[in-house]
């Protein structure tokens, strides 16, 4: 396995017509300026992310600074690999973090600030999906952090000891905590979405999926392992982001959504309509930890 690294100007990358990728969805990252007060949210300054790879999947977008964003990405060149890029968006540069025989996915910040973890398709066992961290500073080519877990699809850290795993397992994917120091762990809700948040109280938000069409927002306890309802979701949406207020930013459609988390009301607001960029089907969102900015996936596809 090897890893390399590659800048270039994001706005001298041109891509040419080709099929899209057929194994995964064609997705596309937008960035807004946000301007919070209140219960008021604003979004303004549009920009288009992935014009370098405009028929590919761009997703997962992971703020690593305040001015720069990990994606996943697979072009229509690259069919069978997905890697870790860089977007800076302070002086407008790509950068190829990954270049290894496995595909990675879910860029996430360790709570270190050192490190990043991702999920990586085990090349020797095929289909076997590992969380794996690799150096911000890239001075090692990264190791397997759970050697004793696989099947992870996605991840969520709560300390630096503790990390919520969404654990793939056919029709009944289920929410599993593990301690990266002994391994151990607790499997817990199943029937889970593929959205996890650490709230400011410490608790775990999954979205837990009643029925196909009924599903919530709930808020587990990672110390008793008791769960609350939060709110229903919307109607097909499983993505959402947390602010430290405890807000919660959905997307449906074009549209986004707000929810104050103890809200008597118990209903989502809408705050913005952004069809008007060309947004349709508004799946991952993430904030900037100063709360300035926000990375929204759009899929392009399924209109």
């Amino acid at each position: 396995m090897s890893i390399f690294f590659k800048c270039l100007p994001i706005v001298l990358v041109i891509a040419l017509a080709t099929p899209s990728v057929s194994q995964l969805p064609r997705t596309s990252i937008y960035c807004f300026d946000m301007d919070k007060t209140g219960s008021q949210i604003d979004f303004k300054n549009a920009r288009y992310l992935t014009a370098f790879n405009p028929t590919g999947y761009n997703n997962q977008p992971q703020w690593i600074n305040n001015n720069e964003l990990f994606i996943a990405v697979q072009t229509p060149y690259d069919t069978n690999q997905t890697e870790i890029y860089s977007l800076s968006l302070l002086n407008n540069v790509l950068t190829q973090v990954t270049a290894t025989r496995e595909s990675e996915y879910s860029p996430t910040l360790m709570p270190d600030r050192r490190n990043i973890s991702c999920i990586r398709v085990d090349a020797t066992q095929y289909g076997t999906q590992r969380l794996w961290s690799y150096p911000i500073d890239r001075n090692n080519i990264g190791r397997d952090l759970l050697p004793l877990h696989q099947d992870i699809g996605y991840h969520c850290w709560l300390n630096d000891k503790k990390v919520a795993l969404f654990i793939v397992n056919g029709n009944n994917n289920y929410l599993k905590i593990v301690n990266v120091e002994d391994q151990s762990s607790i499997q817990l809700a199943g029937g889970i979405g593929r959205s996890l948040a650490r709230l400011n109280d410490g608790k775990i938000a999954f979205v837990q999926k009643a029925t196909p069409q009924t599903w919530y927002i709930k808020a587990l306890d990672p110390v008793t392992y008791t769960s609350e309802i939060i709110i229903q979701t919307l109607p097909g949406s499983e993505d959402f982001e947390v602010l430290p207020d405890g807000t919660f930013l959905m997307g449906n459609g074009g549209k986004l959504f707000t929810y104050k988390y103890g809200n008597p009301e118990n209903q989502w607001f809408e705050i913005a309509d952004l069809t008007k960029y060309g947004l349709y089907n508004i799946k991952r969102l993430t904030v900037s930890r100063e709360l300035d900015k926000i990375a929204i996936v759009n899929d392009v596809i399924r209109r």
